[in-house]
């Protein structure tokens, strides 16, 4: 769980391409996270609202973070903070585009971490929060519950900042980890909008506390075989 929108990939064929920006570019505001889980990747970024990744024959993860993520920090950041301790006015906004080749999944979600400690510069936070805005299958959020359908939600349709989401909870079988994603029911494709109704679902639900620190929020996509851009990107004012 190494800060990554955890999914099932597949592979495909190329069906679409998308004209990319010279690789070595990068944010002057966000940390700007990719890596290949087979094959090769081409990370493309032009500014913070501009930017995404062609996978013809490749599959992995590209993100932009805001905060601490395994020892490496966004070039401007607030984070981590004490959930107590956040502006629940803060704002954040992540639209895309994602075209992935005929047979791949892909997820584009946000991927937040919590942890009791600080900062964790040599493992993953203790707490997975993940916000899908859109998937394909195959990709399908973890569960501790499956079916002839695949994953089984924990609660389906619940009421979070007026919208309505699917949440899905994983119990890692080791270290006490837990990941809760909240799946977009209408796959809008995109999100704007404080992350403190989820915050508030999770410490009521017991989950995690208030005292545990938002270590890192941070957007993009699991792919599959395909091309990825993000149309708008930020996060400010925790």
């Amino acid at each position: 769980m190494k800060s990554a929108c955890h999914a099932i990939l597949t592979f495909g064929t190329l069906l679409s391409g998308l004209s990319g920006f010279a690789n070595g570019a990068d944010s002057n505001t966000y940390y700007f996270k990719h890596f290949s889980t087979s094959g090769t990747i081409s990370p493309w970024y032009k500014d913070d609202s501009s930017w995404g990744v062609n996978a013809p024959d490749g599959t992995g993860f590209t993100v932009m973070v805001t905060g601490e993520d395994w020892g490496t920090w966004s070039p401007v950041h607030t984070l981590p903070k004490k959930l107590r301790d956040l502006n629940p006015d803060h704002n954040t906004w992540f639209s895309q585009n994602a075209y992935p080749a005929q047979g791949a999944g892909y997820d584009a979600c946000y991927d937040i971490f919590i942890d009791s400690s600080y900062a964790p510069t040599d493992r993953n936070s203790q707490y997975e929060v993940m916000i899908w805005v859109a998937y394909q299958a195959p990709n399908s959020p973890l569960s501790d519950n499956y079916d002839s359908n695949g994953a089984v939600p924990w609660a389906r349709n619940v009421n979070i900042g007026g919208k309505e989401w699917d949440v899905y909870l994983y119990h890692w079988p080791s270290g006490g980890a837990l990941t809760m994603t909240y799946v977009d029911t209408t796959n809008a494709g995109w999100f704007s909008g404080s992350l403190m109704p989820f915050f508030q679902h999770g410490i009521s639900n017991g989950w995690y506390s208030e005292d545990h620190y938002l270590t890192s929020v941070m957007a993009g996509w699991e792919f599959g075989h395909g091309n990825y851009e993000a149309t708008s990107w930020g996060a400010v004012g925790f």
